[in-house]
């Protein structure tokens, strides 16, 4: 019996790296973070997460990067820059929106605080139907 490799190609790595990127986002949103805020008291549950976020923007933000690196950038344009602008912007949330929010906690600030949590949020969210976006179009 011959083994056939012939689907295994730069476009399904791409497609399963974007799977993982999207899975990863939503674990954390939907699973990870309320679960630690179930189970740990909260001001515990909150200063974990302060040390988790920036590690977890620089991971979404490089495995963004893979499946960018694996597409055809004439053929997956689109995809390619979503990839791209959601790298960047975890990064940016990862140099200056996570800590912006530390920031503002430690000084007390809960309006600013709950403002730069809303935008974080939000960033979130757009970043999660983005990537939902692109994994779509490359199943197709």
């Amino acid at each position: 019996m011959e083994l056939n490799f012939d689907w295994l190609n730069l476009h399904v790595g791409a497609l399963v790296g974007t799977a993982l990127v999207f899975g990863g986002m939503s674990f954390f949103a939907f699973v990870f973070t309320p679960m630690v805020f179930k189970f740990v008291e909260r001001e515990d549950a909150a200063h974990f997460l302060r040390q988790v976020f920036p590690v977890y923007h620089r991971v979404i933000s490089s495995l963004c990067c893979v499946p960018a690196i694996l597409l055809i950038p004439g053929r997956y344009t689109p995809e390619v820059m979503a990839l791209l602008a959601v790298a960047l912007l975890n990064v940016v949330s990862a140099r200056f929106i996570v800590p912006a929010a530390e920031a503002a906690r430690e000084a007390g600030d809960e309006k600013k605080f709950a403002a730069i949590h809303r935008l974080s949020v939000f960033l979130h969210m757009g970043e999660l139907i983005a990537i939902l976006v692109v994994l779509i179009r490359l199943a197709q």
